[in-house]
């Protein structure tokens, strides 16, 4: 059966490694209706390029949207899956500016996502959804290896239906470094949250929608996330330069763990393990201030915040 797959990349400053994206993505062997562009209203050349990129002779057409200002990876993700999703398209093909798909990568989502959902058609468990809500790409790092940032949570659904010889594994979330999203689950959890502008917003988002539909982890679908370093995020590295992310990270994360059962427990519980964290690196205390702050303006946070729902689509 075909399907319309539209691809969704954030970008911002970043027109290096977004030129190597773009052209990943127009030798795909597997058919992109489109490639959508979300600009945060980048400040360097980039613009001027995909503007002569949409201009041009592509593989598969490429369309910005000019966000008129830096509404971050959240706000960026929430318009292109809305617009892809009023478009029509039925695999929605999330990544960010640095992440370079191998180009069998978006075939073996597809085709992974399938078998998945012949899977779970014919399973004889009741309880069972009809098929996935989402599946990953293997993200590895510049030197192959596993890429620290990008390493899913695992889950145990799928351990009553694992089968050795099928490169898959049930997740309970994961990062928007190449996710491909079933469309007919968007109207039953909505977007992602634009609020919460970067940091979690990918892995509050496919866990919500996790616990409709479950997730996979498809492990030969490789692309490479072009980051600086492989690490993960760990709270001992906050310095002058990047605390304002550590702050909205644990803002997003405890606003999420506040909103559920024993939620003010569950935040305060955060927050002291990474003060555990900032203090066994040795972070300054006037940094280590600025995280807490952030983190306890979390717990009230998730009531400035709703799940907003796209418009309904014909067909």
């Amino acid at each position: 059966m075909d399907r319309s797959v539209v691809a969704v990349v954030v970008t911002y400053n970043r027109l290096a490694i977004l030129r190597k994206v773009i052209a990943a993505l127009m030798t795909q062997s597997f058919p992109l209706r489109e490639v959508i562009v979300v600009d945060n209203k980048s400040t360097d050349q980039t613009s001027r390029f995909l503007e002569e990129q949409a201009q041009g002779e592509t593989l598969y057409p490429l369309r910005v949207i000019d966000m008129g200002s830096n509404q971050g990876g959240a706000g960026g993700f929430a318009r292109g899956v809305e617009e892809a999703y009023s478009q029509g398209a039925d695999l929605i093909w999330l990544m960010d500016d640095d992440c370079v798909p191998e180009p069998d990568a978006l075939e073996r989502l597809v085709s992974g996502f399938d078998d998945l959902k012949e899977s779970l058609a014919g399973s004889q468990d009741k309880t069972s959804a009809p098929e996935p809500g989402f599946v990953c790409s293997n993200v590895r790092w510049k030197d192959g290896s596993a890429c620290e940032m990008n390493i899913p949570k695992a889950s145990t659904f799928w351990s009553r239906h694992y089968q050795p010889q099928r490169p898959y594994v049930g997740v309970a979330s994961c990062s928007f470094v190449s996710v491909l999203v079933n469309a007919r689950v968007i109207p039953l959890v909505g977007l992602p949250i634009r609020e919460f502008f970067i940091w979690y917003e990918d892995v509050e988002f496919t866990s919500r929608v996790a616990k409709r539909w479950p997730g996979f982890l498809i492990l030969d679908s490789l692309v490479v996330h072009e980051i600086p370093q492989n690490q993960g995020v760990h709270y001992r590295d906050v310095n002058a330069q990047n605390v304002w992310k550590y702050q909205y990270g644990i803002r997003n994360q405890a606003s999420v763990f506040a909103s559920g059962p024993f939620g003010i427990i569950q935040a305060a519980r955060l927050i002291a393990q990474q003060v555990g964290q900032m203090s066994a690196g040795k972070v300054p205390l006037r940094l280590q201030a600025r995280v807490v702050w952030a983190g306890l303006s979390g717990i009230a946070f998730h009531y400035r915040y709703k799940i907003r729902y796209p418009a309904p689509r014909g067909g």
